[in-house]
């Protein structure tokens, strides 16, 4: 999934800012996390699906966004009560998750330190 990242204010800001490169105050990325903490920041995030259904990343390129039957897309596709009850289920700490995105980021950082370990 593709989050597209506008500076707070409608600022027409360009440069670089926590990783991301501004261009007239916005900014793409695939970092889930990221995203929430921006939004947590003020800034607007959204969805972001290009024609076709393809995301576009914060390069500007095309690249597939999820679909098909990976865990990925099924959590995506799922309501904020929904993955409530599944973070609740896997034991996930939502605290300070407010949105789907954070949500979602939340259940995302929860399950990747599950697999490194």
């Amino acid at each position: 999934m593709s989050f597209k990242i506008s500076v707070p204010k409608n600022t027409a800001f360009s440069g670089d800012h926590m990783g991301l490169t501004f261009t007239h105050g916005e900014a793409h990325t695939d970092d889930s996390f990221l995203a929430s903490r921006l939004q947590s920041k003020g800034y607007v995030v959204a969805n972001h699906v290009g024609v076709g259904g393809e995301a576009v990343s914060d390069q500007g390129e095309a690249s597939e966004a999820p679909q098909g039957d990976s865990p990925e897309s099924e959590l995506y596709e799922k309501t904020v009560q929904q993955l409530k009850e599944y973070a609740a289920e896997k034991g996930v700490d939502l605290s300070g998750a407010r949105t789907k995105a954070e949500i979602l980021a939340a259940i995302n950082a929860a399950e990747t330190d599950k697999e490194v370990q």
